[in-house]
């Protein structure tokens, strides 16, 4: 069964306790923990690109608590990046360089985080030849060239009727979910002028992919999840996404496998995000 199982970690160690200190970084509260000998030690923050509150949840539910989490709904001048680019990397690649370089002009006031996560994700059908792929979020709004993306019943219902006499065992599909971790460079002085080497964010950017195997099926079932969930059976399982719990999905799905690697990668010792090797 090919499934996104992610490894657990210990952020905080044996002896740590997540601690609330007073200062504010951006109108957020830092978060981080008191190490045995008393020392604290700050939280890794993650800046998650997006203003969707369901994905955020569903990625600090996978990530655990360990991190100091913002989204783009906390900033109003956060800008928007089109997701114009034909693949799932190059559209979580752009997004996180983008926003990694845009955080990192306003640390001179005040603001500091130490990566942007986006992702970009979406439902291959084997008998539609891989769509709708990158366009999963519009799939419906393809056929009326509305503007934004469709509603999730009406992407449902065009997958339903394009698969209308497909037999279960030509059914298959997978969800497939790409993650771009960008480090926000840092501001340096050059002269009396702050410099943002911002290539940094693109060198720096790791690529981390999750995939979850199963089955479109013949109707929506569950009221759980969003987007496609209803229709997806995972591997191994007779009931949707839909109708699996969070922690059963967030286990088994494609984000949770591409998070475990996120996960993993931020777990080793660093002493500068931007001076590791690429993988």
């Amino acid at each position: 069964m090919t499934v996104g199982a992610a490894r657990e970690f210990n952020w905080l160690g044996e002896s740590g306790v997540l601690t609330r200190v007073n200062s504010l970084t951006c109108g957020q509260e830092r978060l981080g923990f008191e190490r045995g000998d008393g020392m604290f030690v700050s939280m890794t923050g993650l800046l998650i690109a997006t203003r969707n509150l369901h994905k955020v949840e569903e990625i600090r539910a996978i990530l655990g608590g360990g991190f100091r989490y913002l989204m783009l709904k906390d900033f109003e001048d956060a800008p928007e990046v089109e997701e114009d680019a034909g693949t799932f990397v190059g559209n979580a690649t752009k997004k996180a360089v983008e926003l990694a370089k845009w955080r990192s002009r306003l640390q001179d006031k005040g603001c500091e985080d130490t990566f942007v996560l986006a992702d970009d994700s979406g439902l291959e059908v084997d008998a539609l030849n891989g769509a709708p792929g990158v366009h999963s979020a519009r799939f419906a709004a393809l056929d009326t060239g509305d503007p934004g993306n469709s509603a999730s019943a009406e992407n449902n219902a065009k997958l339903l009727r394009l698969m209308k006499g497909v037999p279960m065992e030509q059914r298959g599909a997978r969800f497939r979910c790409v993650v771009a971790l960008a480090p926000v460079p840092k501001l340096r002085e050059e002269g009396s002028s702050p410099v943002c080497y911002a290539d940094e964010a693109e060198l720096g950017t790791r690529i981390f992919e999750g995939l979850c195997e199963g089955r479109i099926g013949f109707e929506p079932k569950g009221r759980g999840g969003f987007g496609y969930d209803p229709l997806f059976i995972p591997e191994g399982y007779e009931r949707t996404f839909g109708e699996l719990s969070e922690e059963v999905k967030n286990r088994l799905s494609h984000r949770a496998g591409a998070l475990a690697g996120v996960r993993e990668f931020l777990a080793r010792p660093r002493r500068d995000s931007t001076t590791d090797e690429h993988g």
